[in-house]
């Protein structure tokens, strides 16, 4: 090894001595100007030389150090692997190109910013930036398989961001000072953005995302992780619901009236009302105006000058197997030359997707993955929007690494068609250059408790305009809330005006709230699963005014879908799946909430093909108050009019009152039908009144559920009970001491049934539970059931004595049919007939020693039942207080 090493530093010192005046890389020689250039230096006194003045001088000029510091014996580093504090032979040769790298940059553009190539890692030992980056693939958590969202949301939620040093004062010129492994920041769990960007690109490269990390410049806002300016992207739509409005058709509807105004007057209230208008949005566009000169961020003096890191996906890339990054295989070769990669950026402090055109995102010094290094060789001044991601192009992008990635090479066509293409060992061993080392980092680990944690301490509070975001780890609070959303009025976030809380694992099945500070309603909705269908719930803090029910109308018998409860009425909503047609009805109500009556009964029915429209119920008014009914058949075809009628109802103490024409009237759409004589008439109103009857119970029944719903409610708000998966890896332990115990619970109450004799009596005493009995009743109720414990056992008997039997003659007649035709087998046939025989005698033993079982049994209980019969007397006289005698007869 020590001869291995000797030979490696005196490859490395040669090559530092050769590098001094080559110039290994294809930087162009012309000279660009850069809107990022630094600060203008002041002249000033001469300074004292120290230790950290050169390591400031280092950090500002991205310095490389060649001298290869390590840092084995620190005794802080020993649980670290030996790759964290030491360089191969390998990572020291990618180091001194790196620093040949930084000094031609800097020859070629002085302006310019100095590159991010090496930054010390945890142990303080300087590591090239691509080999940080460590491709892991966590398959242990399939939501994050083919997701790139859930990806960036996991790093932006599980590590707290912290800014560079320099992005909140004036000196914000200075590179990276520190690059920890994604590992160590796996486990620290905070990071500034080339550390959360280094780890998120690990994972996604894991997954076979094309990503890279950026290093460039973006706004005071980004860089310093402030979203108060940027509009919340959580906010809810609010869901509108499709109100049918029932409106008649066209030719039912009566013309217009004509218009008889005066044009001129029309014009003159037009032009009061465009006056009127302009002054209106005049003062809205002022107050706008205002509001956005209130919302504007102070000036930056630092702007185009904060160095920041994200991630940038570029689509149709060479190396990635992604179906919708990777390019396209059924496109001609032309199409393939011509196609234009196409990028978008992820932010790791937020995990958010932004185009190439947000302008809060400023310039692009270099790219890095895994495998290359790249340089933005593209003039400056060209907006990001319209630069070119295709990195193997040489004039856009400068590689550290000559023909890295393998994929980016370009394939040269043969001179002669029969010559054999090489292949890649033999492309790799004829040009014999460096490629990227295999990553120091060792391999990535998050725990299922970290994972489902997923925030620092559980918990996440995110500030936008207007808006709180809170966010919540799985189990952290016992009600199971998970998310909330406050929007506030003012940018000080004062008087909040509404709140949006998201449930999960709830007993109750519930999923959101949703606050309207303003007007108190609160609005609580639920997955299905719930007992009474519950879908969503409406209420406010005053119980004085209504509530709104809505239900998972398909998972009901009555197919109801909307209730309104109010202390006045019941309102109810169908879907059209009733056969009795009915979709509304509303009871009006008066009285106490202990004693609640109907007053008045409205019921509206759809229209029912099979039936003549004028028999055909479409409205029904039950007016108890005034002894009415009402009721409004369907229209007609080509009616404008319905017909109606109204019955005025007989007394109640008159069951059998006579029918007379002056208890109906109505009106009559089409006198040319076939009209209702009196007994149909009659008939209907006997219907009429039984419908109301019947339409009074489902009152009470509506009204007792609906009570039972808000009693509920209030028990589960006030105790809310949260729920787990039995496949939960973390509650495993919990789920399965509570099945042991319920399992415990149960074979408990086996034992003491076993234990106890069975009460045959019981059943024939449970007709004496409402009244005294007579002592015959008592005598006649023991005789029937020792007769009828005598019946079940003999039944028991005959039947097996019966299988006896049948089990005997199949035996005998096998043997007879054995003894007769025994010649005619063969020896696998009669082994055969021989074990059949085996077996039924098998089985008449197994029934004789059932029925000598069943005997003894049933003596053993009948026994038990004869000696138990004096207690039970005891007990029914100590009940019911009466004398009775104990029959003595009873073992007969």
């Amino acid at each position: 090894m020590s001869h291995v090493r000797e030979m490696s530093n005196m490859l490395i010192g040669s090559v530092l001595s050769s590098l001094g005046n080559l110039k290994l890389f294809g930087f162009e020689e012309k000279k660009r100007e850069s809107i990022f250039t630094e600060p203008e230096e002041v002249e000033t006194p001469p300074e004292p030389i120290t230790t950290e003045k050169l390591k400031e001088v280092n950090a500002k000029s991205g310095m490389i150090y060649t001298c290869f510091p390590e840092a084995r014996n620190k005794p802080e580093f020993y649980h670290l692997p030996d790759s964290y504090f030491t360089l191969s032979p390998k990572e020291k040769l990618v180091l001194v190109f790196a620093e040949n790298f930084r000094r031609q940059y800097k020859e070629l553009f002085p302006k310019r910013r100095p590159l991010v190539l090496a930054v010390e890692n945890e142990c303080h030992v300087q590591k090239f930036v691509s080999t940080t980056i460590r491709p892991t693939t966590f398959i242990e958590f399939p939501e994050l398989i083919d997701n790139w969202q859930a990806c960036a949301s996991f790093v932006a939620d599980h590590i707290v961001y912290e800014a560079l040093e320099g992005s909140t004062n004036i000196v914000s010129t200075i590179l990276p000072t520190r690059l920890h492994s994604p590992d160590m920041v796996l486990r620290s769990r905070k990071g500034n953005s080339f550390e959360m960007a280094t780890l998120l690109c690990s994972i996604l490269i894991g997954f076979g995302f094309p990503a890279m990390v950026v290093s460039g410049y973006a706004t005071r806002e980004v860089t310093t992780n402030d979203q108060r300016r940027v509009k919340c992207p959580y906010i809810p739509e609010d869901k509108v619901e499709d109100v049918v409005e029932e409106e008649l058709d066209a030719k039912y509807k009566l013309k217009d009236p004509p218009f008889l105004k005066s044009r001129f007057l029309i014009q003159c209230e037009q032009k009061e009302a465009d006056v009127q208008n302009e002054v209106i949005a005049e003062k809205l566009r002022e107050e706008q105006l205002k509001l956005e000169e209130l919302e504007r961020p102070e000036i930056d003096p630092e702007l185009g000058f904060r160095i920041h890191s994200w991630i940038v996906m570029i689509k149709n890339s060479p190396w990635c197997f992604k179906p919708e990054f990777a390019t396209p295989q059924n496109i001609d070769e032309e199409e393939l030359e011509n196609a234009e990669p196409k990028a978008f950026f992820i932010e790791p402090s937020t995990g958010f997707m932004h185009d190439l055109t947000d302008i809060n995102y400023l310039g692009i010094e270099s790219i890095w993955n895994h495998q290359n290094y790249y340089v933005n060789l593209q003039y400056p001044n060209t907006p990001i929007h319209e630069m070119k991601w295709d990195v193997s192009d040489n004039q856009k992008w400068e590689h550290f690494l000559p023909g890295e990635p393998f994929e980016l090479r370009k394939e040269k066509k043969p001179d002669d068609e029969d010559e054999d293409q090489p292949t890649e060992n033999q492309i790799l061993a004829i040009e014999k250059h460096l490629d990227m080392p295999f990553s120091w980092v060792d391999m990535l680990h998050i725990s299922a408790v970290d994972f489902e944690e997923r925030y620092f301490n559980g918990e996440k509070k995110e500030h936008y305009k207007y808006v709180v975001y809170e966010k919540f780890a799985p189990y952290k609070n016992e009600d199971g809330l998970m998310k909330r959303l406050t929007i506030f009025k003012t940018l000080e976030y004062e008087n909040p005006l509404h709140i949006y809380e998201w449930y999960e694992n709830r007993e109750d099945f519930m999923k959101t709230i949703q606050r309207n500070c303003c007007t108190t309603e609160i609005i609580e909705e639920f997955d299905k699963g719930r007992v009474d269908c519950l879908k969503t719930f409406v209420h406010y803090p005053d119980e004085t005014r209504e509530v709104v029910l809505k239900f998972f109308s398909k998972s009901r018998f009555d197919c109801m879908r909307q209730a309104a409860f109010h202390s006045t009425y019941i309102a109810e909503f169908y879907d059209e799946r009733r056969r009795d047609l009915i979709y509304y009805r509303k009871f009006f109500i008066n009285g106490s909430s202990s004693a609640r009556n109907v007053e008045k009964i409205i019921e509206k029915y759809s229209r029912n093909e099979n039936k003549d429209a004028y028999h055909d119920v479409a409205i029904r008014h039950f007016n108890r108050s005034e002894n009415e009914i009402f009721v409004q058949f369907h229209y007609d075809e080509d009616a404008i009019t319905a017909t109606t009628k109204t019955f005025i109802k007989p007394p109640r103490s008159e069951k059998e009152a006579k029918f007379s024409e002056n208890s109906v009237r109505g009106y009559v759409a089409n006198p040319w039908e076939s009209q209702m004589n009196n007994l149909e008439m009659f008939y209907l109103l006997q219907d009429l009144m039984k419908c109301e009857e019947k339409s009074v119970d489902c009152f009470h029944a509506r009204d007792t559920e609906i009570k039972e719903i808000l009693e509920a409610r209030k028990e589960q708000i006030a105790n809310p009970l949260l729920k787990f998966s039995i496949f939960d890896p973390l509650r495993n332990d919990s789920a399965r001491k509570m099945r042991l115990q319920r399992f415990e619970q149960m074979k408990t109450r086996e034992m003491l049934a076993k234990s106890q004799q069975a009460d045959f009596l019981a059943p024939y005493l449970v007709r004496f539970e409402d009244k005294k009995p007579q002592d015959n009743e008592i005598e006649i109720a023991i005789h029937d059931c020792l007769k009828d414990f005598k019946k079940n056992y003999e039944e028991m008997i005959n039947e097996l004595q019966h299988r006896y039997d049948e089990s005997t003659a199949e035996l005998n007649s096998l043997k007879r049919f054995l003894h007769r035709y025994m010649d005619q087998f063969s020896i696998q046939e009669y082994d055969k007939f021989i074990q059949e025989g085996e077996n039924i005698e098998r089985y008449r033993k197994m029934i004789q020693q059932r029925i000598n079982a069943v005997k003894e049994e049933s003596s053993r209980k009948f026994g038990n039942l004869v000696d138990s019969i004096p207690g039970r007397l005891e007990q029914i006289k100590k009940n019911q207080g009466v004398s009775v005698s104990i029959v003595d007869n009873c073992d007969d």
